[in-house]
């Protein structure tokens, strides 16, 4: 078993979103998104699990997209592109959840 403390891993670049390995897994890897207002970041593809820690998301995936606030889950389809961007004035801390 694997014990992480996810939050003490955050970590935000004014330059670019940041992605933070929690667990490297060639199957299902998980990743901590943490997005200054404005950002964006391209996931790559596979099925995604997004759980939205802190801020609020937009999640845009095969031609639609959707607001994700605080403390809900959007899950992305396998063969689809990705797009998570920071929908709001707060920091966005995401949890990212993968099955490649």
């Amino acid at each position: 078993m694997d014990v992480v403390n996810a939050i003490a891993k955050v970590r935000f670049g004014s330059a670019k979103p940041q992605r933070v390995q929690l667990r490297k897994d060639a199957r299902c890897p998980i990743e901590l998104l943490c997005l200054e207002p404005g950002q964006k970041l391209k996931v790559a593809d596979g099925r995604w699990a997004y759980y939205v820690v802190t801020g609020a998301a937009r999640v845009e995936s095969g031609g639609a997209a959707e607001d994700v606030p605080a403390g809900h889950l959007a899950a992305a389809s396998r063969g689809e592109s990705h797009t998570l961007s920071s929908a709001g004035e707060q920091r966005l801390i995401c949890l990212a959840i993968g099955e490649v």
